[in-house]
C-alpha cells in the first residue's frame, strides 16, 4: 500500500497536517515487515551539550534495497523533555526524518507533528536574561534587602540577578530605610 493511502493520524497545525512519529513507524512495520532493517548511532557534543543522531533506514521495495537516512540534533536542557531524555527524542527526530525521506507520512511537510511542537516550544522559551529577571521574586527582593542592610554590596546582588534600574533604586532605597 502507498504511504499516501495509508490512514496515517494526523495533527493539523496552522492549516497543515503533519504526521507523529509513532504513526510513520507504525506504517512502516504493517508495510514492510521482514523488508526492512533501521539503524541510529549519534555522537555528543560535550562542550555545547548536544546530541547529534542519525538513523539510517533500508527498505527492500520491488526487488531493490533503497537506504533513507535522517539528522536531529538535541540540546540537554533545552525544553521540558531535554531536561532528561535529550538523546531519545533527538532520536526519536531522526528515525521521524529517514522515514519521511522515504515518504512515509509525508503529507504537508516531511517535518513531523513531534518536531512541530518542539520548534513552537522553542519559539516559547524566554532568554537566558528572561528567565534571570524572572527568577528575582518578591522573596529574593526581600533576601536582597536583608543582605544590603547586613553590609552586604549591591555588586554582588546584580552579579547573581539581573536587575532593572527601577528594581536596583527599590532595593538601595529599601536597604536604607
Amino acid at each position: 500500500m502507498k504511504s499516501s493511502d495509508y490512514n496515517f493520524k494526523k495533527t493539523n497545525i496552522k492549516g497543515k497536517d503533519y504526521v507523529d512519529v509513532h504513526e510513520r513507524l507504525r506504517y512502516l512495520h504493517d508495510e514492510f515487515y521482514g523488508n526492512y532493517s533501521l539503524f541510529t548511532e549519534y555522537q555528543f557534543m560535550v562542550e555545547m551539550k548536544m546530541f547529534i543522531c542519525k538513523a539510517t533506514l533500508k527498505m527492500q521495495f520491488e526487488g531493490m534495497e533503497r537506504t533513507y537516512t535522517g539528522h536531529a540534533q538535541e540540546v540537554i536542557g533545552d525544553g521540558y523533555i531535554n531536561k532528561t531524555s535529550a538523546l531519545e527524542n533527538c532520536e526519536t527526530s531522526a528515525v521521524g526524518r529517514a522515514c519521511a525521506m522515504a515518504g512515509i507520512g509525508v503529507i504537508d511537510s516531511v517535518a513531523s507533528v513531534d518536531e512541530i511542537t518542539k520548534a513552537k516550544n522553542r519559539e516559547k522559551q524566554p532568554s537566558k536574561k528572561e528567565v534571570k529577571k524572572r527568577k528575582f521574586t518578591d522573596e529574593k527582593f526581600t533576601d536582597a534587602v536583608k543582605y544590603l542592610k547586613d553590609g552586604g554590596k549591591l555588586e554582588d546582588v546584580k552579579r547573581k540577578y539581573e536587575i532593572d534600574e527601577d528594581t536596583e533604586f527599590k532595593l538601595i532605597t529599601a536597604s536604607e530605610s
